[in-house]
């Protein structure tokens, strides 16, 4: 049954779409069945593996519209449920659903078996969308920055999937902590590493793989592509490939 995870963080920029999608290609390039879930209004994820517009969506199956098999691209090397720029209007209509946190997971289950991972980018916040996520995951990772106000939203997050664990996924854990767009080993970026990484509750839960600045990586989804269809030899390539390994390494008991 495929491994579930949510690439979450309620604030913006940190990387979220970025580290879906090429954790997802490193998953696939190591022979791995990939799902790609777009949660995010800004659809980033799906234009970045080259759908820039889509007739059926996520929207679709968060109202029953159609089934998720129905919802499914299917990429070269990779699936993906696309999603809409009218997303928000989609999530207002489910809110007053009940259960409406179950929605994704309930979906899921009849293709879970199809898929080694199944990885969902999620948007900029905490709303019933992300909740969502969460109670379909298996396991979470939160990309941030090494930089001024990192740490804003971080314990939110923290306390939000805690609860979600408590009270309606027992099985959801934290895969860890992702810095993301490294530009050297500066001191800052360090003391920021180093105090995560010192914190008693976090001990253990920050990746050892980082992701470093690299211009190929923004290049790569401006023009649909993953890293690995776009500079396969680079340090993007490299790095994602660590953090695959690191990943699967966390998750091959689940």
């Amino acid at each position: 049954m495929g491994v579930v995870i949510s690439v979450i963080n309620n604030k913006g920029g940190t990387g979220k779409t970025t580290t879906s999608l090429n954790l997802g290609a490193a998953f696939a390039e190591k022979g791995h069945k990939v799902l790609l879930i777009d949660l995010d209004s800004q659809c980033n994820l799906s234009t970045s593996i080259g759908i820039s517009e889509s007739a059926l969506h996520v929207g679709n199956i968060l109202l029953g519209e159609n089934t998720i098999e129905q919802v499914i691209v299917q990429k070269e090397k990779l699936d993906i449920v696309a999603s809409t720029d009218t997303l928000l209007d989609y999530e207002q209509r489910i809110n007053n659903e009940p259960g409406r946190e179950y929605i994704l997971h309930e979906a899921l289950q009849t293709i879970k078996d199809k898929y080694d991972f199944i990885v969902i980018d999620c948007a900029p916040s905490l709303g019933t969308l992300s909740l969502n996520s969460l109670v379909a995951a298996d396991y979470y990772i939160v990309p941030m920055q090494a930089e001024n106000f990192a740490f804003i939203g971080l314990d939110k997050i923290l306390q939000i999937s805690e609860k979600v664990k408590k009270r309606m996924n027992p099985k959801l854990e934290l895969a860890g902590i992702l810095f993301l767009k490294l530009s050297g080993k500066t001191r800052f970026s360090q003391a920021i590493i180093s105090n995560l990484n010192n914190n008693l509750e976090l001990k253990n839960k920050v990746f050892k793989t980082h992701i470093r600045q690299d211009i190929a990586l923004m290049e790569a989804s401006a023009f649909g592509k993953t890293i690995f269809d776009y500079s396969k030899s680079g340090r993007g390539a490299f790095d994602y490939r660590k953090l695959a390994e690191e990943v699967f390494l966390k998750v091959k008991n689940k």
